[in-house]
């Protein structure tokens, strides 16, 4: 194959590449509002009430990474203060 070839097929694959490597290979889920290192969880009518510490961010998305409650909360009320959380009416994702 020629120069001019091996340059044609060069650009065709960076033209083809570039926009593949811009997708998503998935839908990501959102980023949480919220993460505690640990925390525990307490089963109510309203869903769960979250405890949790070691705790930075503000919002109703919450990731606690390790304890009984380890998992990605939707919480209706989310309060963070010196690092503890508080969150009622929450829902694992």
């Amino acid at each position: 194959m020629h120069l001019t070839g091996r340059l044609t097929v060069a650009v065709a694959a960076a033209t083809l590449t570039g926009p593949l490597l811009s997708v998503p290979t998935s839908r990501a889920a959102a980023a949480p509002d919220v993460t505690c290192f640990s925390g525990n969880r307490t089963a109510t009518q309203d869903g769960y009430h979250l405890s949790a510490n070691l705790c930075d961010g503000q919002g109703l998305t919450v990731l606690i990474q390790f304890g009984s409650a380890a998992g990605t909360y939707r919480c209706r009320t989310a309060f963070v203060w010196n690092g503890f959380l508080g969150a009622d009416g929450c829902r694992q994702q």
